[in-house]
C-alpha cells in the first residue's frame, strides 16, 4: 500500500506541473499533439493543468465518437450549432475543468486519500485487471489510452476525493453544505423524484408481476425473480429513467404501481415514493460542484489552438497502429 501511495504521489506531482522533467517529450499524447504531456495547457482559477489531463478526456471522447460512427467521425458535422470537432474539444475541456475543480476543493477542505481509499483503489485495479484478462492485458489497454497504472489511479483518486467532498456536504456545517432550504428548493425546481423501479424483458412478465404486487401490496418487489429492482432518486430529464417512464410517474398516485411502460430498454413498473431528501441533497451537491466548475476562470495556453480533435485523433490512431 505504501508503494501504491508513493506512486500516486509521484504522478500527482508530475501532472500538477511540479518537478519538470528534463528529458525529451514522449508518449502517445505527444505523438498525437506535438505537446509535451507535462506542459501547461490551461489554467483553472490560476491552477496549472498539464496537457496529459486534457488529452485523456479528449482521447476518451474521440474513441466514443469513433465507436458510435463505426469509424472516423465526420468532424465537420453540426453539433448544436458548432462543428463536432469544436464540440468534442469543448467536452474534453469541461471534463478537465470539472475534475480540476474537484481537486482544488479537496485541497481547500483538507480531503486526502485515506488508507481505506488506497485499499479500495487496489481492489478497483485488481477487479479491472481481472475483467480484461490479467494485469498485462489491462496495462496494454491503458497504454492505448495514454495511461500507465499511476495515471489511471490518479483518475480513480478523483472519484474518492469527490465522495469525501460529498460526505462533507451532507454532514452539514461545511461551506459545501446547502443553505437552509436550498436542497428542497433545488428538488422542487429540478423535479426531483424518488421511485421504486422494476424492469422486465417483456410485457407479459411485467403484467404478471403487477398482478402479484396488486394482490399483495406488502410483497417485496426485490423478490420478483423476473425483474430487476432498484430505488432511484433523480431529477426529471437527467436520463436516469426513460422519458416514457418519467411521464408515467408524473400522473401516478404515491404508493401505487404504474401500468407496464414499454421502452427500448425493457418494460417498466414504477411506484412513486416520498422524495428522499438526503438523496436530493446529494443531487444538489452534484449540481453545485458543476456550477462551480462552469463558473471557473479557464485560460487556455496558446498551444490549445495548435490542434483540432480531427488532427489529434488522426495522429493518435497512427501512433497506436505503429505501437501495434
Amino acid at each position: 500500500m505504501k508503494r501504491a501511495f508513493a506512486a500516486l504521489l509521484a504522478v500527482m506531482t508530475l501532472l500538477s506541473g511540479c518537478g519538470k522533467k528534463t528529458e525529451e517529450p514522449a508518449g502517445l499524447y505527444y505523438e498525437a499533439s506535438g505537446i509535451a504531456p507535462e506542459a501547461v495547457l490551461l489554467t483553472v482559477d490560476g491552477r496549472e493543468v498539464p496537457a496529459a489531463r486534457y488529452f485523456y478526456w479528449l482521447t476518451a471522447d474521440c474513441d466514443y465518437l469513433a465507436e458510435q460512427a463505426g469509424g472516423e467521425p465526420d468532424w465537420s458535422a453540426d453539433a448544436g450549432g458548432q462543428t463536432l470537432d469544436d464540440y468534442v474539444k469543448r467536452q474534453a475541456l469541461d471534463a478537465t475543468v470539472f475534475y480540476d475543480t474537484v481537486e482544488a476543493l479537496a485541497e481547500a477542505n483538507g480531503c486526502v486519500l485515506t488508507a481505506e481509499n488506497l485499499s479500495a483503489m487496489d481492489s478497483d485495479w485488481a477487479a479491472q485487471a481481472a475483467e480484461y484478462g490479467g494485469e498485462d492485458a489491462y496495462l496494454d489497454i491503458l497504454t492505448q489510452m495514454g495511461l500507465d497504472r499511476a495515471g489511471a489511479q490518479l483518475l480513480t483518486a478523483d472519484y474518492y476525493l469527490y465522495e469525501q467532498l460529498r460526505a462533507l456536504s451532507l454532514a452539514g456545517g461545511s461551506e459545501l453544505s446547502p443553505a437552509d432550504g436550498a436542497a428542497s428548493d433545488f428538488a422542487a425546481s429540478a423535479g426531483v423524484y424518488t421511485a421504486d423501479v422494476l424492469v422486465f424483458p417483456n410485457a407479459d412478465l411485467a403484467a404478471a408481476a403487477l398482478s402479484d404486487l396488486e394482490q399483495d401490496p406488502e410483497k417485496d418487489p426485490a423478490a420478483l425473480k423476473d425483474g430487476v429492482y432498484t430505488t432511484v432518486t433523480a431529477a426529471t430529464g437527467d436520463g436516469t429513467l426513460p422519458a416514457a417512464a418519467e411521464q408515467a410517474l408524473a400522473g401516478l398516485e404515491q404508493g401505487r404501481w404504474s401500468n407496464p411502460v414499454e421502452t427500448e430498454g425493457g418494460v417498466y413498473l414504477l411506484r412513486l415514493l416520498p422524495t428522499d431528501m438526503d438523496a436530493a441533497a446529494g443531487l444538489w451537491f452534484d449540481a453545485h460542484i458543476q456550477s462551480l466548475a462552469s463558473g471557473a476562470q479557464v485560460v487556455p495556453a496558446k498551444e490549445y489552438g495548435d490542434f483540432t480533435a480531427a488532427s489529434f485523433y488522426k495522429n493518435l490512431s497512427a501512433a497506436r497502429t505503429a505501437k501495434g
